[in-house]
């Protein structure tokens, strides 16, 4: 964690020099020289710069679906443009273990990475000034173990169930000595493929249902004067991490596994919200943030930007209020709210405050494949990436979304994935109008359902509604290939504030709509996308002053949204 990124890049009509401590700094200075390349010379100027944070990390999913070798060296290139250090590999979960073990093969999913594939990936990553994190995600979310292994734990599923997703309610027994012995193995040899010095050990979203209903747990308890199930949690994470530094390896967790007893040579992972950053950080742990940053909550790229991980608390209950009154996320706002204080803390002991190390975003993987990662991913981490290199306090929204832009439209000149271009949403060219004012329903509207939304927000059973999706389901609609947020919607919503024309808008709305049914006769799974077809046409009238505006016209229509209703809630 003390590698020095810093570097003075100087541009004049004579020269191009860099100087640099190390050769990471001086790969980031080649990252500023790509991003000025913008037309056909360079600036003269002197730029001394350097990180605020040493961890600016993108957390991937391959458990869910299954990323390619491929996909994760562009995800590298990307990194490395947008001075990003950490891939952190989410190697396990309940669906899938991807991690290639020589040691248990049999635990291996048919998708996988080998070791000698890790060590590519490793290598690959490294000359980019790039590290690689792995993840075995324990004691729970390890039903793709149970699966080849019912005696090291229990909640055993059958290998059609992993397809499932959410939080599966088996774990592992940490009472089993064989159990442990198999746990040790792993993360040996996770520590002898990765050479980086940290390691995560999971621990979130532990279910302790049979743990607390198991005799044999509970002797095992009992014997070593565990009173509940975070004592049993900490006694198996406290050995895991112990095991990890006789390998001279630093363990992180997820901030479920906070602890009284846990040593803060271990670093925390705050997912769940301001309290576990704070909480973390005055027991004094090293801790990143990933709170503001989960980019499958299809969040648009403004929210995430609101935060960054050192700010105040009193800073960051106010972005929080933002998020809430935000007109883009009113379909969710319970949801929100919810998911803003949500979760049990331990009362741990105050220390010496902790230290930031910095913060990760974090793309889990339920409804992206590797098709659609790019995309999802880096229309808005740059942003993210932004605010973790350390920009000077500026929340004016205006210029971000500028300097994205233009940074997005250069990719493909440099070499790089064209994220904005990647995928064409549909052959349907005659929507074009419609689609790009498209964005997916927030949080977790899509991977829930709204009616479990709802339900998650009132305390109620959620059981009593299915899920809309697992593993198996395709991803191949509108819905999954329109980007999180509108950048047509973006722009247009600016020139709307500015009270600037929007008759070639307008004229589209209306016509997409005159030829929907046309194109529902020739593609008829675009049938869908009909009520916000007609929402969007309406909001031509009220662009035209010819109807009133209707909070409804901002959907959802299914999972769908149209943003840009919002541009035009002050005013009508």
């Amino acid at each position: 964690m003390q590698s020095n990124y810093q570097y003075v890049l100087c541009i004049n009509e004579q020269e191009i020099s860099v100087r640099a401590t190390e050769e990471w700094g001086a790969l980031a200075a080649l990252s500023t020289l790509a991003q000025l390349s913008v037309g056909n010379c360079l600036p003269d100027c002197t730029i001394t710069d350097g990180p605020k944070h040493p961890w600016r990390g993108l957390l991937v999913d391959v458990a869910r679906h299954f990323i390619s070798l491929a996909t994760l060296f562009q995800c590298c290139d990307l990194m490395h443009h947008f001075k990003m250090n950490v891939l952190h590999l989410h190697l396990s979960d309940d669906q899938g273990f991807r991690f290639g073990s020589e040691a248990y093969p049999e635990l291996v999913s048919a998708d996988n990475y080998s070791l000698d594939e890790l060590r590519q990936l490793i290598t690959y990553a490294a000359d980019l000034g790039i590290r690689v994190v792995p993840e075995l995600d324990v004691p729970g979310h390890t039903s793709s173990w149970l699966v080849k292994h019912p005696e090291w734990g229990f909640g055993g599923v059958n290998d059609d169930e992993l397809k499932e997703f959410g939080s599966h309610s088996g774990c592992l027994d940490p009472s089993n000595p064989k159990t442990v012995e198999a746990v040790m193995t792993l993360f040996e040899e996770i520590a002898r493929t990765f050479p980086d010095e940290y390691v995560h050990v999971g621990g979130d979203e532990v279910d302790s249902f049979y743990w607390e209903n198991s005799s044999r747990v509970q002797y095992w308890a009992a014997t070593h004067e565990l009173l509940n199930p975070r004592d049993i949690q900490a006694q198996f994470t406290i050995a895991v991490c112990e095991r990890l530094s006789e390998l001279n390896k630093k363990a992180i967790v997820w901030d479920e596994a906070l602890h009284e007893l846990l040593p803060t040579s271990v670093t925390v992972q705050a997912w769940r919200g301001l309290r576990a950053r704070d909480i973390s950080l005055a027991a004094g742990y090293p801790t990143i943030v990933s709170a503001p940053y989960y980019l499958d909550l299809h969040y648009p790229t403004t929210l995430h930007y609101l935060y960054s991980p050192e700010m105040s608390s009193q800073d960051w209950r106010d972005a929080d209020v933002r998020v809430r009154n935000d007109l883009r996320l009113a379909h969710v706002a319970d949801g929100v709210r919810w998911h803003q204080d949500f979760g049990e803390f331990p009362n741990l002991p105050n220390r010496e405050s902790g230290e930031i190390l910095g913060g990760e975003a974090c793309m889990w993987s339920e409804l992206v494949t590797d098709e659609l990662l790019l995309t999802r991913v880096w229309t808005r981490t740059p942003a993210i990436a932004e605010r973790l290199w350390g920009v000077p306090d500026n929340n004016e929204l205006d210029s971000m979304y500028e300097r994205l832009s233009v940074s997005l439209q250069r990719l493909s000149v440099l070499g790089l994935p064209d994220v904005l271009n990647t995928h064409q949403i549909h052959p349907c060219t005659e929507l074009k109008p419609l689609f790009e004012m498209l964005e997916p329903v927030k949080w977790y509207g899509r991977l829930l359902s709204m009616e479990r939304v709802r339900a998650r927000a009132e305390g109620r059973d959620e059981s009593a509604h299915a899920r809309p999706y697992n593993q198996r389901t395709p991803l191949n609609r509108v819905v999954d290939r329109i980007p999180a947020e509108s950048f047509s919607a973006v722009l247009l919503a600016r020139r709307i504030k500015k009270g600037e024309d929007q008759s070639s808008w307008i004229i589209g709305w209306k016509n997409q709509h005159a030829v929907f049914d046309d194109c529902v006769n020739k593609y008829p799974e675009l049938e869908e996308l009909r009520p916000v077809s007609e929402a969007l046409s309406k909001l031509a009238d009220v662009a035209l002053g010819l109807a009133a505006y209707e909070p409804s016209l901002v959907g959802p229509f299914g999972e769908y949204l149209l943003p840009i209703a919002t541009a035009f809630a002050d005013d009508f």
